[in-house]
């Protein structure tokens, strides 16, 4: 009797040592890049061809593990940041989101009930550190909530902080920030406009165009009023010179994801890539950012590197709400509660598929609302205005140039009926949550090509 008891502890003890060797080891801490407005089919490794644009992220991709099909809860940066901070869709976060209370009117802020990822972290002792570039990503917006240091700049299309800058200041605090485990936020403002690489890079793609249009390209609003008069060399022109904004972009994405591979830290650090949208050059008529819903402007770069990750591509749809939940759930943390992501960390370290669920976009900056409805490879665009919905399958159809009637089939009837109780549940917002629109905000929002 002694000896069984004593056989199946040794059995328990070898089965537990077993089921620790085989766990995938825990990253200690946790960087993630966020690039601005870096539309994923600009993106070699996400198959673009035209132009030479990322040679340097490519083969760091080739190292990683890829999403290929990940999409921003929102086309403009502060309500799909929102998401990414709270793990939340943009109708339960709030931020971004145009109010009026009497004669105020203003863009909401991150609801200050609305935990995030970087309150997470702080609470569990980790050191935490953003460096940020975009004026929407402010602290009168709820952006900084949990981060020790808030290295805030607040660029427009006229100012902003080139990439190496960025990159040179993630380096440093890196360098400086001691024993303690932490989670490092970075935001490269480029690729937004205004489209002005420097050299080398400057003209590199668009010197070739014959028009008659000259770096930079700037003032997004003026080339909206003028697109019945751009002729396709112009567009041409205008998309070359994005171009060579992604490909300064890919040399320093290459200094950063170099510096921490020379410091060690891929072996201690999770790594995450993403873009918060993506950019519109004239596939659907318009320009820029924050009008639409088209893929264009939510379909995004997601890649991670580090301790456990399995290499490889992943077919799977998902969405930037997951990003909190799997950065949490890698190192041990608790998750987000309520979250409308799910964590990817099984799939990142064992390839367990990603559970399939329906995915939203929402919140447009201007121009009348439009929301996508997204159970791949089916894609629903709802446009609230007319109550009409449009469809297009995107296996067949990734550029959504070929617009379908619904076809009533009860799963796409079913992907309304919870698209529309979900935005319809919007929740009250209190009159002095609102960020008005005071002269320094609606500058910003004409600088950045927002409004007119």
């Amino acid at each position: 009797m002694r000896r069984a008891r004593s056989f199946r502890l040794l059995l328990a003890a070898l089965s537990a040592a077993l089921a620790c060797a085989c766990a995938p080891p825990k990253p200690r801490s946790v960087v993630c890049i966020v690039v601005d407005t870096l539309r994923a089919d600009h993106v070699g490794a996400y198959g673009y061809r035209a132009r030479p644009t990322t040679p340097r992220l490519d083969a760091w991709l080739a190292r990683g593990r890829l999403y290929e099909q990940a999409f921003a809860a929102s086309p403009w940066t502060l309500p799909s940041m929102g998401s990414i901070y709270s793990a939340l869709w943009p109708i339960h976060h709030g931020a971004g989101r145009w109010a009026r209370f009497g004669n105020t009117k203003g863009l909401m802020p991150l609801r200050p009930e609305a935990v995030t990822l970087a309150e997470r972290f702080q609470e569990a002792g980790f050191a935490t550190a953003a460096i940020i570039n975009n004026h929407f990503l402010a602290s009168s917006f709820g952006m900084d909530q949990g981060f020790g240091v808030y290295d805030f700049d607040a660029s427009t299309n006229e100012h902003g902080r080139r990439a190496d800058e960025v990159v040179r200041r993630a380096l440093a605090w890196l360098d400086h920030r001691g024993a303690q485990p932490f989670l490092l936020l970075v935001q490269i403002f480029d690729p937004h406009m205004d489209y002005d690489a420097p050299p080398p890079f400057r003209g590199r793609f668009s010197d070739s165009v014959a028009t008659s249009m000259k770096l930079p390209v700037t003032d997004g609003r003026a080339l909206r009023r003028r697109l019945g008069q751009l002729t396709d060399a112009d567009r041409q022109f205008v998309g070359a010179a994005y171009d060579e904004e992604v490909a300064f972009v890919d040399e320093q994405l290459g200094v950063l994801l170099d510096g921490l591979e020379q410091r060690g830290l891929l072996r201690e650090a999770l790594v995450a890539l993403t873009a918060d949208h993506g950019e519109e050059l004239f596939d659907h008529g318009s320009f820029e950012h924050g009008h639409s819903v088209f893929q264009e402007l939510i379909h995004v770069p997601l890649a991670f590197w580090g301790p456990g990750v399995r290499p490889g591509r992943d077919p799977a749809a998902v969405s930037l709400v997951d990003l909190a939940p799997t950065l949490l759930d890698a190192v041990g943390l608790p998750p987000l509660s309520p979250a409308d992501g799910v964590s990817l960390w099984p799939n990142l370290t064992q390839g367990a598929p990603p559970s399939k669920r329906v995915l939203y976009a929402e919140g447009l900056l201007l121009g009348h609302e439009q929301k996508a409805v997204i159970d791949w490879p089916e894609k629903l665009v709802w446009l609230p205005r007319s109550d009409t919905w449009v469809r297009f399958d995107l296996s067949q159809d990734p550029g959504e140039q070929q617009a379908l009637q619904p076809d009533g089939a009860p799963a796409e009837q079913s992907m309304q009926r919870e698209a529309v109780a979900l935005w319809s549940a919007r929740p009250a917002e209190a009159k002095e949550s609102v960020a008005p629109i005071d002269a320094v905000t609606g500058e910003a929002l004409k600088k950045l090509g927002y409004v007119e």
